[in-house]
């Protein structure tokens, strides 16, 4: 059974899951998107990146921006098993990332189409790493631990 204080500790798990995800997942977005832009012609994987891309500052501020919506939508479906289980597992946050990024794409108006697959798998990336960040700070407690 729970008590006062365990729901007052679910809600504020919960308002720390919604900022780390908001403040996290655009972070963590950018620096992966900056990287892949800086690493793929390096490793000689240039061919697989849009040809028409801004520079490498607009297209890591464009992310950060833009990642907002789907890190909110991800924060979401992972408070939503954070408060009906008390857990959430990384496969979880994954998953969420992914639809988060999905609804998003389907909402707002994104370019390069091409390339919506990888960035909707590169947002699950993002949201397990947002999960294991909050694993390691012990606001949330993993299901598979």
């Amino acid at each position: 059974m729970k008590n006062g204080n365990d729901e007052t500790s679910s809600l504020m798990r919960a308002v720390w899951v919604f900022l780390g995800y908001m403040l996290l997942g655009p972070f963590f977005a950018g620096l992966a998107v900056s990287a892949i832009l800086i690493l793929f012609p390096l490793l000689k994987l240039g061919a697989l990146l849009p040809l028409d891309l801004p520079p490498l500052g607009v297209v890591a501020a464009g992310t950060f921006l833009w990642s907002a919506i789907p890190a909110a939508v991800a924060a979401v479906i992972v408070i939503g098993f954070l408060l009906l289980k008390g857990r959430v597992g990384w496969l979880v946050a994954g998953v969420a990332g992914v639809l988060g990024f999905a609804i998003a794409s389907l909402v707002l108006d994104m370019p390069y189409r091409d390339a919506l697959p990888s960035l909707a798998f590169l947002s699950g990336l993002v949201s397990m790493a947002v999960h294991e960040a909050l694993q390691n700070a012990k606001i949330i407690l993993s299901s598979d631990r």
